[in-house]
């Protein structure tokens, strides 16, 4: 019997649960996926950038951690299918995170392997290495990077140069090759980070190389999920010496990426100290 390969598996985050079935009323293709999201979900960021606030009753959307209560939302503001635009004020208001991981809940219903991954955009801000979420896929028998954020609108308007459903590592890089290229100097520290929220530096770095070895592991946290030494991280903003080797062995360990989620389960098992706790992440 052949195995159904571990990364076109739901996971409890990515699972639609009731809503499996209205999965179909999205396209199939990765990046045809990323216009139709564009039709109902919005970063809430850009939201405030084009001048239109979030309401007060989506202030909370960036916080539904399952596909599930992300589509449970949307369908009370509107129930009509997916396929269709909404207006403004029925979007999901979220963060890039839950952009891809809509994204791989579609892949991953229709059999193809996808996963989470935290990283490092270099697209969004001149001389910046933006925090950014991102769908990786099996594409062609590879591991491709689907930015399921840039709709056909967000496409023009930043005048995206390349294949949104296959981003080059100069566009997207992992958190883990990130933090490997700030420690030989290739890239600067200070230019990787959130701008909008002025958050940079190494200890950033360390906490998303933490963070995309759980998503890699299929534990889809929250992009300000915090456990270990990154509540640490969190409270100085550095990181000692010993703590840098640590992330130096971890990153190591995930660039490049393990094949599947199952190796990247083992790799986890070897450092513990970077698993999240069982009860780390509540059902919202």
């Amino acid at each position: 019997m052949l195995r159904t390969p571990a990364d076109s598996q739901q996971t409890e985050w990515s699972d639609p649960a009731a809503h499996h079935a209205r999965l179909g009323e999205l396209p199939s293709e990765p990046a045809a996926i990323a216009d139709a999201l564009e039709e109902f979900v919005i970063h809430h960021a850009v939201a405030r950038q084009i001048g239109f606030p979030v309401p007060a009753y989506a202030e909370d959307d960036r916080s539904l951690r399952r596909s599930a209560l992300l589509l449970d939302t949307l369908l009370q503001r509107d129930a009509r299918p997916l396929s269709i635009h909404r207006d403004l004020p029925d979007y999901l208001y979220v963060t890039c995170r839950d952009f891809a991981l809509l994204a791989i809940t579609a892949l991953r219903a229709q059999g193809i392997p996808a996963r989470l991954r935290a990283g490092f955009a270099s697209y969004f801000a001149k001389g910046h290495w933006e925090d950014h979420y991102i769908c990786e896929y099996r594409r062609d028998g590879q591991w491709a990077v689907l930015d399921a954020q840039l709709g056909r609108r967000a496409r023009d308007g930043m005048r995206v140069p390349f294949d949104v459903a296959n981003v080059p590592s100069s566009g997207w890089r992992s958190a883990p090759s990130v933090w490997r290229t700030v420690r030989t100097g290739e890239i600067d520290a200070t230019t990787c980070g959130l701008t909008y929220a002025d958050i940079k530096g190494e200890w950033w770095i360390a906490s998303s190389v933490i963070r995309d070895a759980a998503t890699l592991a299929g534990i889809e946290c929250l992009p300000w999920d915090n456990w270990g030494p990154t509540i640490g991280f969190r409270e100085t903003r550095s990181l000692t010496p010993e703590q840098a080797q640590d992330i130096d062995a971890l990153a190591q360990a995930l660039d490049p990426a393990p094949p599947d989620r199952h190796a990247a389960q083992a790799v986890l098992a070897q450092f513990p100290w970077a698993a999240p706790p069982q009860d780390a992440f509540g059902a919202v």
